[in-house]
């Protein structure tokens, strides 16, 4: 089984490809869905927006993979995992262990990186939490205009 790595620039390998800023999306292996392209607000530009999104079977379990691409632009890309996401959990648990998920998530992204992360040159790393407590590692690259 294969496993996922992430460079100091921010490329993303696993499963045989690399993935980093300068990815387009004709160049992503079999195994991505494409979306359909969006219009979404940038500081208050609209901006032509897609993304692609795969799982793998890799050796630490499934990893979910969601690239966004505006105006066909790599700029950021998410990682959840599932054995952290605590799926199999009931909706009280899950509210109430996101601040575990956040601790095992970092941990994984210290097993999946060969530097530490204030040491990132590719933009911007680290875990996040969204509105609904889902918990992800994102990258977002230089190029990313909004996540600065």
């Amino acid at each position: 089984m294969k496993s996922l790595a992430i460079s100091v620039d921010g490329d993303i390998q696993a499963a045989g490809f690399s993935i980093g800023s300068e990815t387009r999306l004709s160049q992503l292996p079999d195994g991505f869905v494409i979306g359909e392209q969006t219009q979404c607000s940038i500081l208050g530009e609209m901006v032509p927006t897609q993304f692609a999104v795969a799982r793998m079977a890799l050796a630490e379990g499934t990893v979910n993979l969601q690239l966004r691409f505006e105006q066909g632009v790599l700029v950021s890309s998410f990682i959840t995992v599932d054995a952290i996401d605590g799926r199999d959990e009931t909706a009280d648990e899950f509210y109430r262990g996101a601040g575990k998920r956040e601790d095992r998530y970092r941990n994984w992204l210290k097993r999946h990186i060969a530097f530490e992360i204030d040491q990132f040159k590719g933009g911007s790393l680290g875990v996040a939490r969204d509105k609904s407590e889902n918990v992800f590692v994102y990258l977002h690259y230089k190029n990313n205009r909004w996540a600065k």
